[in-house]
């Protein structure tokens, strides 16, 4: 396939987005920067999100209409690549908007001057229709790119570098490194993007806000999912498999993947905790499978004895948290750590710690 230099690929997975459809396309379509192509990959919706899709694919012919009957938003994803022509990947939320018209433009022109394999730039998120910007990247970007504070950070506590969106990425580093979407149903940006950190992407970071994240109640990232745990302890455990297969310092990268089971296990048993009548014992069953699980009990009995990885963050407080959490889960104090995790939660302590703050 020929590749279009300097064209930006922009690819948008849409699943039953007809509300918010039209303002992602137009965002794109408004960019003073014209050298851009669009794919829209629909799955079978139940709202009129094909019909728009397919307006603006007749109206433009830089707009590309792909029909899938492929559930999950990594295939979607996939499918745009694998048709896409440009020298850069752009991926997009449908429920998300870029912020100003020249959001190609300041990535164009970092990505040439310094010949960056992914240029990574600010957010912000709309809150109940109202605007408000997450964490600075500068939060991690200060630190050297291979140190353990960089990765928890970027990953993780700020969590900027786990996210697809607000991101441009140069196609064939993507392509000499195999890197693709897995299948898991979502956070599945989260390994395409360690994948990429781990294959020695270079990086280039704007100060601007390159996308508008909207807290949509009906997305993937937003529903309910009781079986949540088995694709977190999936990526886990898939991440691990990947670098062992494509000849990578698992010992190097460990962090990774015990932070992801980690933060995982509090993400789900607040989920459970919230969705099941603020029931203490769902935390508890939730913590009963990460901690049974093979991936999940590895990384809990390293956590908590690491002399490593932890002793090289720098905040204090996640340096306690994490060995103290690890620790009782590494002696199966689930009982104990449930009453823990729910006053976390019911305090909203968790909030302030995440990149996004108290919103509410």
């Amino acid at each position: 396939m020929t590749v279009n230099k300097g064209k930006i690929s922009a690819i948008i997975p849409v699943y039953n987005a007809e509300k918010y459809l039209a303002q992602a396309i137009e965002s794109i379509i408004a960019q003073s920067y014209i050298s851009w192509e669009m794919f829209l990959v629909v799955s079978e919706s139940e709202d009129r999100s094909v019909e728009i899709a397919e307006k603006y694919s007749r109206e433009y012919d830089n707009i590309y209409l792909i029909i899938t009957e492929e559930r999950g938003i990594g295939c979607a994803r996939n499918r745009g690549l694998e048709k896409s022509t440009g020298e850069y990947i752009l991926f997009m939320d449908a429920d998300d908007y870029l912020p100003d018209r020249e959001v190609f433009q300041r990535y164009i022109n970092i990505a040439d001057k310094i010949n960056s394999d992914i240029v990574v730039s600010n957010y912000a998120r709309l809150w109940n229709e109202k605007l408000l910007p997450a964490t600075s990247h500068s939060e991690f970007s200060r630190f050297e790119r291979d140190s353990e504070e960089f990765r928890f950070r970027g990953f993780f506590s700020v969590g900027t570098l786990s996210y697809v969106w607000g991101k441009l990425y140069r196609k064939s580093f993507l392509d000499q490194n195999r890197i693709t979407f897995s299948e898991y149903p979502y956070a599945e940006d989260k390994l395409f993007n360690m994948q990429c950190y781990v294959c020695g992407a270079k990086y280039a970071f704007i100060e601007q806000i390159g996308n508008v994240y909207r807290k949509n109640e009906d997305s993937v990232s937003y529903k309910y999912n009781p079986e949540s745990s088995r694709c977190w302890l999936g990526i886990a455990q898939t991440f691990k498999n990947w670098m062992e297969e494509e000849g990578k310092d698992v010992e190097q990268y460990e962090g990774l993947i015990q932070y992801t089971v980690f933060f995982a296990s509090f993400f789900d048993a607040k989920m459970e905790y919230q969705k099941r009548r603020k029931s203490i014992w769902m935390i508890w069953k939730i913590l009963r499978i990460y901690g049974n699980d093979s991936i999940g009990k590895d990384c809990f009995a390293k956590l908590a004895c690491d002399r490593k990885c932890i002793p090289q963050l720098n905040q204090k407080i996640w340096r306690i948290v994490i060995k103290g959490f690890s620790r009782g889960m590494k002696w199966k104090c689930y009982l104990a750590l449930s009453f823990g995790i729910k006053q976390l939660i019911e305090h909203r302590v968790d909030e302030k710690l995440s990149d996004t703050g108290l919103r509410e």
